[in-house]
């Protein structure tokens, strides 16, 4: 799959870097929020050579003990580098049952700069009101723009024929590798299917 810098995001996330409050990445599922969350630790490995990124992502079963709170807290204290600037990351949050009771107490430890991805479905944001009273900044995540439909596929010439193809396409990203449209359609119902679901 083709991926394009998405610097709008980049640039707010870079912006929020080092302040108080828990960073929220929310969107729909598939717009991009995992990808964005890999692009900023990818900023920071650059700019900070010597920061300890602390990345937890349940939809990787290395991670699969870490979904009781009390497991993922022990396991962030124990990455904690004195020293160093702390990151944490923690990918689809949501798929810890209580992880608000960890992550409210890690923020209380003003020890880590914290960032969060989750699905609208789960994290609302009269949810998240509730989960971190005062204590987040939401980052909402949508599916490509048309601009960067046209920069994903590099068009600057025929933005009217490139318009129409979006309409039609959307901006779900994931679509764009089927060849078939009857296959990308029903990746796209697909998605619609699992949001209204959930």
């Amino acid at each position: 799959m083709k991926y394009i810098d998405r610097k709008s995001y980049l640039d707010r996330l870079k912006g929020l870097k080092g302040t108080p409050d828990i960073k929220i990445i929310t969107g729909i599922r598939r717009c991009g929020k995992s990808e964005l969350m890999q692009a900023y630790i990818r900023f920071l490995r650059e700019s900070d050579p010597d920061a300890n990124i602390i990345l937890v992502d349940f939809y990787d079963l290395d991670f699969e003990e870490l979904k009781n709170y009390k497991a993922l807290h022990k396991y962030v204290k124990e990455k904690y580098v004195e020293g160093a600037d702390n990151y944490l990351f923690i990918d689809e949050v949501q798929l810890c049952p209580q992880f608000e009771l960890a992550v409210n107490s890690l923020h209380n430890s003003r020890k880590y700069d914290i960032y969060l991805t989750g699905s609208n479905a789960f994290l609302l944001s009269s949810d998240l009101t509730t989960l971190f009273t005062g204590r987040f900044i939401e980052i909402p995540v949508y599916p490509f723009s048309f601009r960067e439909f046209c920069a994903y596929f590099d068009g600057c010439s025929d933005k009217q024929a490139l318009f129409e193809e979006y309409l039609q396409k959307g901006g779900l990203a994931g679509s764009y590798e089927y060849n078939n449209e009857e296959d990308r359609i029903a990746y796209i119902r697909d998605v619609y299917t699992t949001i209204i679901n959930r």
